[in-house]
This record gives structure tokens, C-alpha cells and sequence, in this order.
């Protein structure tokens, strides 16, 4: 079987999106409360549950990337 990874849609790329950028803040910041290396990790996990929980929560209905054909058919035949 193919490992080949998939596009992220909908909810899943803006918690993906707001995860990229709010992990690092935490990993540069959290250093400056505590140096417990657990302790971070566990921020940093904390913080893409939320992510995720928030896109889920706050779900759109304006198409973002959601079965888009055009992009679909603008992409090479390996990459759909």
C-alpha cells in the first residue's frame, strides 16, 4: 500500500493552519515559564486539541477547499 499523504480539507486545514503557527509560540514561549520538557509537550498537545476542537466547532459553509472540482482538475493525475 501506497503511504502517499492526502490533502487536509475544511476543518481539518484551518485546525492544521492555526496549529502551525500557535505550536511554535508555545514552544518558544512556554520555555520562559517552566523548563519541564513534559510540560511543554503537553501545552503544545493541548494546543492542537484545541485547534482542532475550535475548527470543528466553528465549522463554515463557504466552500473552503471543499470538493473544489476546479482545483481538482488543475492538479497533476499523481497528486489527486
Amino acid at each position: 500500500p501506497s503511504l502517499r499523504s492526502r490533502r487536509p480539507r475544511g476543518p481539518e486545514k484551518r485546525a492544521l493552519d492555526v496549529a502551525f503557527l500557535a505550536t511554535p509560540a508555545v514552544s518558544l514561549l512556554a520555555p520562559v515559564a517552566t523548563k519541564d520538557t513534559a510540560a511543554i509537550w503537553t501545552a503544545n498537545l493541548v494546543v492542537v486539541l484545541a485547534a482542532y476542537a475550535w475548527a470543528y466547532a466553528t465549522t463554515q459553509d463557504d466552500n473552503d477547499d471543499s470538493n473544489n472540482s476546479d482545483d481538482d482538475a488543475n492538479q497533476p493525475a499523481w497528486l489527486k
